[in-house]
């Protein structure tokens, strides 16, 4: 009689053994107790502490002597803990866990504040990744006699750009109704002449402010190509202008030389103070979008210098300096919300500060070498997402080099660094792309490399018809192919005795349908 008894407490000694192993565990089983339970809970609460004992000593004999009922129960009781800890403990927390994967749990965390939205942020790299993915070649221009140096996109028209060139030549460019002829060029006065910074006046479109070699900046009227006015000249070929930008709320331009000297003027000319920022070239200079008063210097001094523009006493009066390695090449803020400035230098090194600290956020490993017959390569950002584009020229040098390594076209993620994709085209795949830069609406990538200067587009799979024959891994073909630019055969013309073999084929074939539809009726 006293073996029965002692199977029909097997099934609770397991869950006895499991409660008193972890008090997390015991919680929940408590608090979802059945109702039919509650009166038997009540009963054992007398010697609650002698009866655990003994059932403690119990489940050690069981456990002991291997019984299998014993091992069946323990595992049921750790099934219903994890029902209970992964289903109903969230239900009487405050917030919901962020486990959930429900959409509808998702957004009341997001709007209470108790969910992080870092990944709903970098979601949002998704769709513009993929457009990326999808540029092809659109238009391309080979007209210089010299390698590009600038590049710029018209502030209101997406499908005009202005490209100067080393020997000073200017083109502005609509791709989409020129073609592979630019409307306005501008000749340039030679191998003295080479622009290294041009920028549209964003109040006047038809001009364009450039800074040369020749020692001159120059406001150009790129429709009628001609030199609208001289703002500056140094008279020295030792001595020319190497940086410029415009500020739109400030309504000034602010200007870059070779001896570390930078120049503030109004739009109009009229220079208003000079000072000495840098002991050596000055090679990039910009007004943040975000802080109208403040801008950042670089320098080939290895410095990165922060300004504000209402405080300028000497050298050692800027806000942040931070040194590299290498000489900077340039140092752009983000176009989303300039909440990040990148800069690039002359080896290897990529950086990502956070604005307003100006902090250094993450450094990226990139090569992008220099030598004194390229263009220095120069990192810049997506208009829609903080994702970095920069061309790559391999190193052998550098870890993860293989050799015949193509020279792409390279996305970076701003906030994790992250390498999200390497872009290239059959035509372009042994060039050093040096210059890359993407217009207002993101649909469209302006690159140079050496004298070719061309426009990227998107090309979907849907946009290349029902010829295309080879798509990649993520359905994307490929309209470059050669197969599909050679003429389709004619098809031969068939002989009478074939056409008469098919006449009779048909024939045949007709009464039989129409028996078996007869048939069909008659049975109806």
């Amino acid at each position: 009689m006293g073996r029965p008894r002692r199977e029909k407490a097997k099934p609770k000694n397991p869950s006895l053994q499991e409660d008193s192993d972890s008090d997390d565990d015991f919680e929940p089983k408590k608090q979802y107790a059945s109702p039919s339970s509650s009166g038997s809970s009540r009963k054992k609460m007398v010697g609650k502490k002698t009866a655990n004992n003994n059932k403690e000593n119990l489940l050690k004999g069981k456990k002991k002597a291997g019984d299998p009922k014993a091992k069946v129960a323990q595992e049921e009781k750790k099934e219903e803990v994890f029902w209970n800890e992964n289903v109903l403990r969230p239900q009487t927390s405050r917030g919901m866990s962020y486990s959930s994967c429900h959409i509808v749990h998702y957004l009341r965390n997001v709007t209470q504040g108790t969910q992080p939205v870092f990944w709903q942020d970098q979601a949002l790299n998704t769709p513009v990744m993929h457009t990326n993915k999808q540029l092809r070649v659109h238009r391309t221009y080979l007209g210089f006699d010299r390698r590009a140096t600038a590049l710029a996109w018209h502030p209101t028209n997406p499908n005009v750009v202005a490209v100067g060139s080393k020997g000073g030549d200017i083109i502005l460019w609509n791709y989409q109704l020129d073609g592979n002829k630019p409307r306005t060029f501008i000749k340039g006065t030679g191998a003295n002449g080479s622009i290294q910074a041009l920028k549209f006046n964003t109040d006047n479109p038809n001009l364009a402010y450039t800074a040369s070699i020749n020692g001159n900046m120059e406001c150009q009227d790129v429709t009628r190509g001609s030199c609208h006015k001289l703002f500056l000249s140094t008279g020295d070929c030792d001595h020319w202008y190497t940086a410029l930008d415009v500020s739109v709320p400030g309504k000034v331009i602010i200007v870059g030389d070779n001896k570390g000297y930078v120049n503030l003027l109004t739009q109009d000319g009229e220079k208003l103070w000079t000072n000495r920022l840098h002991p050596q070239k000055v090679t990039h200079i910009e007004f943040c979008p975000r802080m109208p008063w403040c801008f950042v210097t670089a320098s080939i001094d290895r410095s990165l210098k922060v300004w504000d523009i209402r405080n300028l006493k000497s050298r050692t009066s800027c806000l942040y300096s931070h040194m590299h390695e290498k000489p900077v090449n340039s140092a752009h803020f983000s176009r989303t919300d300039g909440g990040r400035l990148l800069t690039t230098d002359q080896h290897s090194e990529i950086r990502v500060y956070s604005c307003p600290s100006f902090k250094l956020s993450r450094t990226i490993s990139h090569p992008h070498r220099q030598f004194q017959h390229l263009t220095p390569i120069k990192a810049t950002w997506h208009p829609l997402r903080d994702i970095i584009v920069v061309g790559r020229y391999p190193d052998p040098a550098f870890p993860g080099y293989f050799e015949n390594e193509p020279r792409t076209v390279d996305f970076f993620d701003g906030a994790t660094g992250k390498l999200l994709h390497q872009h290239m085209h059959r035509g372009c795949d042994n060039k050093i792309i040096s210059l890359n830069l993407f217009n207002q609406t993101g649909d469209a990538l302006l690159s140079s490399a050496a004298s070719l200067v061309w426009v990227w587009k998107p090309k979907f799979s849907c946009e290349y018809g029902k010829n295309s024959k080879s798509l990649d891994s993520e359905g994307n073909s490929d309209d470059d192919d050669d197969k599909d630019d050679k003429p389709k055969k004619p098809r031969k013309k068939s002989t009478n005795a074939t056409s008469r073999k098919k006449a009779k084929v048909l024939k045949d074939e007709e009464p039989k349908v129409v028996r078996g539809i007869m048939k069909i009726d008659k049975r109806r």
